[in-house]
């Protein structure tokens, strides 16, 4: 029996295929915010509405494995950030809030990455302050305060930045490989056919 392995670059082909692929990533955060559900109104429809628009910017900005978005963790500003060295056990990443910096920074420890071993790193961790860029700041924050709480409901949250819409058929709040992947080309092929059609009209 022949084995059909997933095409890693099939959610985003349509915009690899474009002219200007970043631009093209442009116009669908774009296409999220002027469509953004009001909050008070479809509070669940918001949130995930920001979480796919942090999605694609964190994406953009980090460029990192979907491994390593997809477990990202996020420490909510004023609290205390996780010691690099559990990260390091955990082989995971986090969000946290920088006073040094003034910015939310993102923290992830050589160890959590595939090539781990490259010169790349010299055995130090990955670090960037993410830029204050396009009211990304203001998503990220009024996600992490009150998005993500409405996202998780009454289930265990499992510490990682993006989180799935928990229902009655899923109690499980934490993104799965296959679960995450679904959720990026849903987003991208989602949006990119609303945005064909307002420029077909």
């Amino acid at each position: 029996m022949m084995r059909v392995h997933r095409d890693p670059f099939e959610p985003i082909m349509v915009v690899l295929e474009a002219d200007s692929p970043l631009s093209e990533y442009r116009k669908i955060t774009d296409e999220i915010l002027r469509r953004m559900p009001d909050e008070d109104r479809y509070p669940r429809a918001a949130a995930e509405a920001v979480r796919s628009f942090l999605l694609l910017r964190l994406g953009l900005h980090l460029g990192l494995r979907q491994k390593n978005l997809r477990q990202l963790r996020v420490c909510p500003r004023g609290h205390f950030p996780t010691l690099e060295r559990r990260l390091e056990d955990m082989k995971c990443g986090e969000l946290r809030w920088s006073d040094r910096d003034s910015g939310w920074e993102v923290l992830i420890p050589s160890v959590a990455f595939k090539n781990s071993g490259s010169s790349f790193f010299g055995q130090k961790p990955f670090r960037l302050i993410l830029p204050d860029l396009l009211d990304l700041y203001k998503y990220l924050e009024a996600y992490i305060d009150r998005h993500r709480g409405v996202l998780l409901g009454p289930v265990d949250d499992p510490g990682t930045l993006f989180v799935k819409t928990v229902k009655a058929t899923s109690k499980q709040a934490a993104y799965g490989s296959t679960t995450f992947y679904e959720a990026w080309r849903t987003v991208i092929r989602k949006r990119c056919s609303v945005a064909t059609l307002f420029r077909l009209a």
